[in-house]
C-alpha cells in the first residue's frame, strides 16, 4: 500500500485555515487516512477522478460537505483547493465554482 505525504498548496492552506476548528481536525484526519495512507489514485465512493480535469486538478475527495481537489505526483498528494458543497453548488473561498 503506497504511503504518500499530503501537501497543501498556498491557496489550499488559506482555505483550510478558514474552516472551523472541528472541520479542520476532521478533514486533516480524513485526508491523512484516505490520501496519505491509502492509495489516493484508487477510486471509491468518496474519492474519484474528475470527469473533466481542470488545469492541474485530477481528483476529488469528499468528506461530508467538504471537497478536496488534488493531484498525485510520485510520493506526494498535492492539494490545490478545498471547498464546500451546498446543494448543487460548489463554493471555494466563498465563490461559486463550476468544475
Amino acid at each position: 500500500m503506497p504511503r504518500r505525504t499530503v501537501q497543501l498548496g498556498p491557496e489550499a492552506v488559506r482555505q483550510f485555515k478558514a474552516l472551523r476548528a472541528a472541520e479542520r481536525s476532521r478533514l486533516k484526519t480524513a485526508m491523512q487516512a484516505a490520501l496519505g495512507e491509502d492509495d489516493a489514485t484508487v477510486e471509491n465512493m468518496n474519492r474519484f477522478r474528475l470527469r473533466r480535469p481542470s488545469g492541474q486538478v485530477e481528483f476529488e475527495f469528499r468528506d461530508g460537505e467538504l471537497r478536496v481537489f488534488y493531484r498525485v505526483e510520485g510520493a506526494q498528494v498535492l492539494v490545490d483547493a478545498i471547498g464546500r458543497k451546498r446543494g448543487n453548488q460548489l463554493l471555494i473561498s466563498g465563490r461559486k465554482v463550476t468544475l
